[in-house]
């Protein structure tokens, strides 16, 4: 067998990439990645005033973010 089935539209794309651990095809591949880093760009939050967005990826990176000294 030389192509591996797509999860997401059942068409075969090539086992080189299945052995990489890819799941889909190239197409489904870019749609799930388009809509990944749309998602992720609206979980960004200054780390402290005037300073760079770090991005959030749970609640307990948000806990401390906007304390300062003991109290972090």
């Amino acid at each position: 067998m030389n192509s591996a089935i797509c999860r997401y539209c059942g068409e075969d794309y090539s086992m080189k990439r299945f052995n990489l651990g890819y799941i889909s095809c190239l197409d489904c591949g870019q749609k799930h990645a388009e809509a990944e880093a749309r998602f992720k760009a609206t979980c960004t939050a200054p780390a402290y005033n005037k300073g760079p967005f770090m991005f959030i990826t749970s609640k307990e990176c948000v806990v401390g973010i906007f304390k300062t000294g003991e109290n972090k």
